[in-house]
């Protein structure tokens, strides 16, 4: 007996063939992204940083590679983007894919900050990655040149800033920087004069010198407190360190506003499979632990501050939003 298939028939099945074909290699493709993430890390991982080689971030996120490395049995290295703001680090982050095998590490002026303060940006925070988790964060410190800015703590700074509105000048180096220095003026009510410079290391002979009177930056400098070259005058924290217990914070001087620090954070590319962003936070989370990591971060004056998965993208929205208001009331414009 012959069978007849109708012309309707047969152009169904003829039309359903590449549909099918096409659910089953997308099918296949899920099964072995799957497999990969189940797998991962299986090959070298790329730490791309916006820091300068020698740095003390740069010096801490190659204490995690190393520490990511030998714990995933992986080669892991560390890749230099300096420049931008940080965005040339993003941006090449951002473009990779999103297999956990390129990641940035990076402060948190590239998300935060650079929204606010960069007029053509060349990624977005949010949609452009997906975040890790939080890695370590450190206060800032208030220095001033004890010869032309004689105070010896807040109050007494405050009480010299006000006699001379915009006598008295305050070095910078990105917004995380000057963002301090813009709530100390909105909150005492005084005015200060900013300078920018390319780098911190640039600024702080300024500083010693007479050049700049004053500099909100992180703990590295503390060695020139001790030998009487530079004075602090407080910590932009809620709570006092504990690298240097006997300096007041801003709060309690009655200054609002002021906790602003620097925090450095893990990111992958957007759509990064969930199983892959599980490993990397538990690599992560074990490595700033590290002899090698927590020495890094001491330098700094930052603490180990991991957060749970979820946690950085609204832990991040927040902290640009604040930034914003800051900015929008200091009358920063993008550039």
């Amino acid at each position: 007996m012959i069978s007849y298939r109708s012309p309707v028939e047969k152009e169904g099945r003829r039309a359903f063939l590449p549909t099918f074909r096409a659910a089953a290699f997308m099918l296949g493709v899920c099964v072995a992204a799957i497999a990969s993430a189940e797998s991962y890390p299986a090959k070298l991982i790329t730490f791309v940083t916006p820091f300068s080689p020698g740095a003390g971030p740069d010096v801490f996120v190659r204490a995690i590679a190393t520490e990511v490395g030998h714990a995933a049995g992986v080669p892991a290295i560390v890749e230099n983007k300096p420049g931008a703001s940080s965005m040339l680090a993003a941006q090449s982050v951002m473009r990779a894919a999103p297999d956990g095998y390129t990641v940035l590490i990076t402060g948190n002026v590239a998300f935060t900050g650079n929204p606010h303060v960069v007029k053509k940006m060349l990624y977005d925070p949010v949609a452009d990655f997906t975040p890790v988790t939080t890695l370590s964060k450190g206060p800032m410190y208030l220095y001033v040149n004890p010869k032309t800015l004689p105070a010896w703590n807040a109050t007494e700074l405050v009480s010299l800033l006000r006699k001379d509105p915009g006598k008295y000048s305050f070095a910078y180096t990105s917004i995380t920087s000057q963002l301090p220095a813009e709530v100390l003026q909105q909150s005492a009510q005084v005015k200060l004069l900013g300078v920018r410079y390319r780098s911190g290391a640039a600024a702080i002979p300024d500083l010693i010198s007479g050049q700049i009177d004053m500099m909100f930056t992180d703990y590295t400098p503390w060695a020139y407190v001790k030998s009487n070259k530079l004075r602090a005058i407080g910590v932009t924290d809620l709570q006092r360190s504990p690298y240097t217990p006997g300096l007041p914070t801003f709060k309690e001087a009655g200054i609002k506003g002021m906790d602003i620090g620097f925090w450095l954070g893990a990111y992958l590319p957007a759509n990064a499979p969930a199983p892959v962003v599980a490993r990397l936070h538990q690599l992560l989370a074990a490595a700033v632990k590290a002899p090698e990591a927590q020495a890094a971060s001491q330098t700094m004056g930052m603490f180990e501050f991991v957060m749970p998965i979820g946690e950085l993208a609204k832990y991040q929205a927040k902290e640009s939003a604040d930034w914003g208001r800051v900015i929008r009331g200091a009358g920063i414009q993008p550039e």
